[in-house]
């Protein structure tokens, strides 16, 4: 089945008709409310095990909730989807009732515990929605009706109490005030976004509500615009209730005029009754704004006032309209304008005034939501319609535009508009909103992970560095680097709103790399949502962008000749797939976490095919790394049964026995993924078992192995994969995310870290009986935040540093636009003097995500089976020229083989070997003399040990320059063949 992903609409009709009005169809303040709400279970980086609604009873008496329901609508739905029905339970002042819903689907989320009532078909859009408590149990009206007792709409709700309430987030709630006794009837007033308090339920601890019943407030019912024609007459009517007192009177307060009055006021006759006035505006108002505030007020002394604003249109140029301040003075207002249409897109278009108005503080352009009416690029059209701010999700600023329009008269064929020229970084892009522009500086890709869902590319001037991969987090340098890339970002956007069918902006390897560039970016300036969460500007191209290829694919790294040691994110390579079945072809298979087992811990491909894809790439990375060692993050924690199976595809891609599975250390955590390693045989050999350290403060425990080269010289490598950056849920002091870039759990990571230093670095330099360490992996932390600064304080090398900066920013990963390196290489003081070289191999992080092995994520796929984007991550790779263990001084010494004797007892061969040093200065012992190229069948019985396949002879002590030594030999020879060799003398230990 094909599937289309769509993008937020900007503002439907029905939406903008409801927001026009000061209270919804919310019923007054209650008894019991919501008071605090999740909704981000199932969003990536949820931090909470469920989605969950808690109520509370904030009246001085107990309420009974049989009957009553919770009901779930969607942001912009007309109808009800979910009825759940709340259980015969009495909530007695001060009491709250927990109501847990859907299941998330993040492993390492916070418990949300038990509630009084469950029921998974509660799932709540995160962005979005509307939650009805209702006194039924039958679906309600679209508009909620007369029996809803509380009304919550956030985020991009059309339908709410007054005004809509903040949006939660991953880690956030929403929270009404006072915890729970606060009701004005305006969500917005009402609730804060925060972390989640609890969540509380029956069992909690009473909150009275100043001790006994709540005073309710005067709700009035009041249009928040009156829009009148020129020289007409008009009015509205204006009502207001109150729950436990009566309304008396209304008057105008703040902005009447001959023309503006107050009429027909009818009080109410009863407690809860409703009183009316009706606003008059005569037919002698001139044009402008009068924002115009009528107070009502009840038999208690209580008032309450709403602000009507009157506005009087006419036709206005664009620049007026825009105006200079952040948002238009003639917002809710139906204006008309002129101008010509310099672009289309999905769901509108822009004009531009012919002439601007020469004032570079008012914008000239402006965008016509609209779909209805024609409008062909060049028309010089006369637009009519409603001027909104239009404010997206999560946005910082809204953006005026035409909505609602009610005509557009083509005027005939404008004069071609000439883009203006601008340039990033650019702190002021707002004064070019809806207008054709052009960047006269040559622009980067810096973002490309939405490309093949929404058609973006982030891009900016030059390539923009996460600040704490080059300074300290909260330096001066940091915070003025993050301003700086704050002022220096347009999404470039492909103008259709919707998912694209074929996937723009890719090149002839179907690939578009960050790093790649394009000069005189020319469109019109738009402002909306983009992916990844949040708004900001963007460019519809009115001319095809074409890119010239500023960061080209290159082959892995050419390093001086040595040991590479590489280290790769292989970005969840499970053989159990997320279908329950497996690499071998397996049903009813599962991943294990902790105590669970099950298909949904699963984390990588979704089925058999989805995985050849993912492990071609793969295997295709690591034979062109070509390392003799290499440390795996993110490979299922099966065991070594995964990684078998990728040492088994590795062979069958070079040749039998090339790559060995260091075999499992004793401890490997309870996560879903895990660290490995793999090594060549051939190049190296395995110096004792692989060890790990099990402490509760590693999530994934790191593994060590040394390793001997074929020199003897030894050295250990550690693999690594700390805590992640995301979610912040359940994070203590110092793991909260501090918002200057080093996200969630640095505090964890640091102590990760310090563990390392202090304990585990230690263990395994004690074991190996040397000092040579390579730190690798995945450090999910930048260069210059708190882990990687431990690490160096405690006399590890950053070899990135030290390789990679000098010659351009190393990076692994980019996010947001921002590129850094998670993925590190640092050596023992001891070690770094050996190293040859280091660098990244950018196959991965550059490239668009939407190329990689996933299926129908997008509707064209551009997968291609290479190496490139194999993970998330570039892998890195170090080459070290190891100090050998042992040195040739044959060339020292004058050696003499003596004759051979036979012990006819025996069968033995008895001889002996004189050796002289001739050179000029002493051979340090030990000393080993090796007997090469034995004939078959020949051994010696007294040999040491053996080396490279030849037997040898340790010298009892060094030799002084002129000192001689005789040692014997002892061979056994069956096949009596002559015994003949060539001695080498070797300086050190095998």
């Amino acid at each position: 089945m094909t599937t289309f992903a769509f993008f937020t609409p900007r503002r439907t009709l029905l939406a903008t008709l409801l927001a026009g009005f000061a209270v919804s169809a919310a019923a007054a303040p209650g008894d019991v409310v919501i008071s605090q709400l999740y909704a981000h279970s199932n969003n990536s980086g949820g931090r909470w095990s469920h989605d969950f609604v808690e109520l509370f009873n904030r009246s001085g008496a107990p309420v009974s909730l049989n009957g009553m329901s919770l009901q779930y609508q969607s942001a912009t739905g007309s109808t009800w989807s979910t009825v759940a029905p709340l259980p015969d339970v009495t909530l007695q002042p001060g009491q709250y009732f927990l109501f847990v819903g859907k299941t998330g689907t993040n492993s390492d989320a916070a418990s949300v515990g038990e509630g009084d009532a469950t029921n998974n078909a509660l799932d709540m859009a995160g962005a979005g929605g509307k939650v009805a408590l209702a006194r039924n149990r039958n679906a309600l009206p679209a508009d909620g009706g007369a029996n809803v007792v509380d009304l919550i709409g956030y985020g991009s709700a059309n339908r709410y109490e007054s005004a809509v309430a903040p949006a939660p987030s991953t880690v956030n709630a929403l929270h009404r005030a006072a915890l729970g006794c606060q009701d004005t009837d305006n969500n917005r007033d009402d609730f804060s976004s925060a972390p989640v308090n609890g969540p509380r339920r029956t069992s909690s601890p009473l909150q009275t509500c100043n001790g006994g019943p709540v005073v309710q407030p005067i709700v009035l019912t009041c249009p928040a615009t009156i829009q009148v024609t020129p020289g007409s007459a008009t009015g509205a009517l204006l009502s207001a209730v109150d729950r436990d007192s009566i309304v008396t009177r209304a008057a105008i307060v703040a902005g009447a005029n001959q023309n503006i009055t107050l009429a027909g006021f009818t009080p109410a006759v009863a407690i809860g009754g409703q009183a009316e006035a009706r606003l008059e505006i005569g037919a002698g108002l001139a044009g402008g704004r009068y924002p115009v505030q009528v107070e009502f007020g009840n038999d208690d002394g209580q008032t309450e006032s709403c602000t009507v604003n009157v506005t009087v249109a006419g036709e206005l140029t664009i620049p007026q309209i825009q105006g200079s301040g952040a948002t238009s003075a003639y917002a809710n207002t139906v204006q008309s304008t002129r101008g010509v249409v310099t672009g289309r897109v999905g769901s509108g278009f822009f004009i531009q005034d012919v002439n601007g108005d020469g004032d570079p503080s008012t914008s000239d352009g402006i965008f016509v939501y609209n779909s209805t009416f024609a409008a062909a690029i060049g028309d010089l059209v006369r637009v009519t319609g409603s001027v909104i701010e239009y404010r997206p999700s999560g946005a910082p600023r809204s953006y005026t535009e035409f909505s609602n329009v009610t005509s557009v008269e083509r005027l005939g064929t404008g004069p071609a508009i000439v883009p203006t020229n601008i340039e990033l970084p650019n702190a002021d892009l707002a004064r070019y909103e809806g207008m054709l522009v052009r960047f006269t500086s040559p622009l980067t890709v810096n973002g490309n992970r939405n490309l093949g869902d929404r058609g973006e590319l982030i891009m900016s001037y030059g390539r923009r560095e996460v600040p704490t991969n080059r300074y300290p987090a909260g330096s001066a340098e940091a915070l003025a680097l993050h301003r700086d890339n704050e002022n220096n970002q347009i999404v470039l956007d492909d103008g259709i709103f919707v998912a694209p069918v074929t996937i723009p902006y890719l090149d002839e390897q179907g690939t578009r790399r960050t790093g790649d560039v394009v000069h005189d970016l020319t469109g019109v300036l738009d402002y909306g949502a983009w992916g990844g969460g949040g708004a900001g500007f963007k460019l519809q191209p009115t001319v095809a962008p074409v890119f010239v290829g500023g960061n080209e694919r290159t082959p892995a790294p050419i390093l001086p000749a040595g040991i590479k040691v590489a280290s790769a994110n292989v970005l969840n390579f499970f053989t159990t797939f997320t279908d329950g079945r497996d690499a071998w072809g397996r049903s009813g298979q599962g991943c294990t976490v902790g105590n669970s087992t099950s298909a949904g811990n699963c984390r990588g491909a979704d089925n058999t095919t989805e995985f050849i894809r993912q492990r071609d790439k793969i295997v295709q990375s690591l034979t062109q790394l070509d390392a003799d060692v290499v440390g795996l993050m993110e490979i299922q924690n099966n065991g070594d049964t995964a990684v078998g199976y990728l040492v088994e595809q590795l062979n069958a891609a070079t040749r039998p026995g090339t790559y060995a599975v260091v075999p499992k250390p004793a401890a490997l955590g309870t996560d879903a993924i895990r660290v490995a390693m793999i090594y060549k045989p051939a190049a190296l050999t395995l110096a004792g078992g692989a060890l790990s350290d099990a402490d509760s403060i590693n999530n994934r425990p790191p593994m060590a192995q040394t390793f001997k080269a074929a020199n003897g010289a030894k050295f250990s490598v550690i693999v690594n994969h700390l805590k992640s950056k995301g979610g912040c849920g359940g994070a203590g002091a110092g793991d909260t995310d501090p918002g200057n870039g080093e996200g969630c759990w640095d505090l964890t990571r640091t102590k990760q870290a310090a563990r390392l230093t202090d304990h585990f670095i230690p263990q395994v330099t004690a074991a190996a009986g040397d000092p040579d360490v390579l730190v690798i992996g995945d450090l999910n932390s930048y260069a210059m935040e708190n882990p990687i600064a431990h690490l160096k304080q405690n006399g590890m090398v950053d070899l990135l540093e030290r390789f990679v900066r000098p010659n351009g920013m190393p990076y692994s990963y980019v996010f947001d636009g921002l590129s850094g390196y998670l993925d590190h290489a640092l050596a023992s003081s001891s070690l770094a003097s050996q190293v040859q070289g280091a660098a990244e191999w950018h196959s991965n992080a550059d490239e668009p995500e939407t190329i990689d092995y996933n299926l129908n994520d997008t509707q064209q796929d551009p997968y291609r089976s290479n190496a490139y984007r194999a993970s998330d991550h570039d892998p890195l790779v170090v080459s070290l020229n190891l100090t050998p263990a042992f040195s040739d001084v044959t060339g020292s010494v004058k050696v003499a083989i003596g004759g051979m004797t036979l012990n006819r007892v025996t069968g033995k061969y008895s001889g002996s070997v004189t050796i002289t040093n001739t050179g000029g200065a002493a051979l340090a012992g030990p000393l080993q003399l090796v007997l090469q190229g034995l004939p078959e069948g020949v051994l010696l019985d007294n040999r040491s040990g053996m080396q490279g396949g030849a037997p040898y002879l340790t010298l009892p002590a060094g030799l002084a320059a002129g000192a001689t030594v005789t040692i014997n030999t002892t061979f056994t020879n069956a096949a009596k063949r002559s015994i003949t060799y060539t001695p080498q003398l070797v300086s050190g230990s095998f």
